[in-house]
């Protein structure tokens, strides 16, 4: 018994140094393993981390150049609205392209489409902007030209205009002085109550109101070479201490027009004038007693004034 203990015994101090190495190789392996996985792990998150910042920066040069597009693209649109606003009517019917343009830019600058791509679009955008810049400047010298023209023109029609109004005021001057100069003109005239006498109703002139029945007026109406020649209405009036117009009625049958005035009369004759000096003498009957007083005769044509005189009856 003792025997077998003894040998129980030593096998059990043989077999624990087995167990030993058995577990120390397990740590081993076990920490072996642990250390690879933790140099895994740091190895995906450097690279990781090296991933997210390669990512980080493109799309930070990403941001920048899509800025440095949408800045040139601003300033292509810059510039054409600055000719647009002025030259408006003249790109009418070409704005719709480019801004039609510029949209499609502008969607893929947003998208962040390729560089390339968007590069190419705002190339062409560009050209065909700075193609209409250049068909306005084309016009722009061409208007310039035309203004000079213009302004040339202009000039000119005024000196012509300030010509013709020299020519239009000398002609009214020259009109005024041949219509002065063709007047008709009654020199002198003589104005007198008349009585009339006997059979024969002889003139005898009187001062008296109450005894005179006629107001007779004799005038010669000048030489005139310029004058027209023919037959003229001859129009006498004779206004009363009153101021009042002596006449037979107050129709218009003894009315005329005298520049812009329409007229009474008291007598009315046609005399044959030949430019050269014609005696008339007109007669106003009394149709009441004359009044005492100053009584004024004017005499008249259709076109002129040929003067006037007074008569005073006590």
């Amino acid at each position: 018994m003792e025997g077998t203990s003894k040998n129980t015994g030593n096998v059990e101090k043989q077999n624990q140094p087995v167990y030993d190495n058995r577990n120390e190789k397990i740590y081993r392996g076990t920490i072996i393993v642990l250390v690879l996985i933790i140099g895994a792990l740091t190895f995906m998150l450097i690279t990781s981390r090296q991933s997210l910042q390669d990512v980080t920066h493109e799309k930070e040069v990403t941001s920048v150049i899509n800025q440095e597009l949408q800045s040139e693209l601003d300033s292509v649109l810059s510039e054409y609205q600055m000719v647009k606003l002025e030259y408006d009517s003249v790109l009418t019917d070409k704005d719709s392209i480019i801004q039609a343009n510029a949209q499609e830019i502008e969607r893929l600058i947003a998208r962040q489409a390729d560089y390339h791509r968007i590069r190419r679009q705002l190339n062409l955008l560009r050209e065909v902007t700075q193609n209409y810049v250049h068909e306005i400047d084309s016009l722009y010298n061409e208007n310039k030209v035309l203004k000079a023209e213009n302004v040339q023109i202009r000039e000119e029609m005024q000196r012509a205009q300030t010509r013709t109004t020299e020519l239009v005021q000398d002609k009214e001057e020259l009109e005024t002085k041949v219509e002065v100069a063709s007047a008709l003109r009654a020199h002198p005239i003589q104005a007198d109550p008349i009585r009339l006498r006997g059979r024969h109703d002889r003139e005898d002139e009187t001062d008296r109101a109450r005894r005179a029945e006629q107001i007779r007026v004799c005038f010669t109406i000048v030489e005139n070479p310029i004058a027209t020649p023919g037959n003229h209405n001859v129009y006498m009036r004779v206004a009363g201490p009153d101021d009042a117009i002596l006449r037979l009625s107050d129709t218009d049958a003894y009315s005329f027009t005298h520049g812009q005035d329409t007229l009474q009369y008291s007598v009315k004759g046609t005399v044959n004038y030949q430019n050269r000096d014609t005696d008339v003498c007109l007669y106003w009957h009394r149709t009441a007693e004359f009044e005492p007083g100053v009584y004024l005769i004017s005499l008249f044509t259709d076109e002129y004034r040929l003067g006037e005189t007074s008569v005073t009856m006590r």
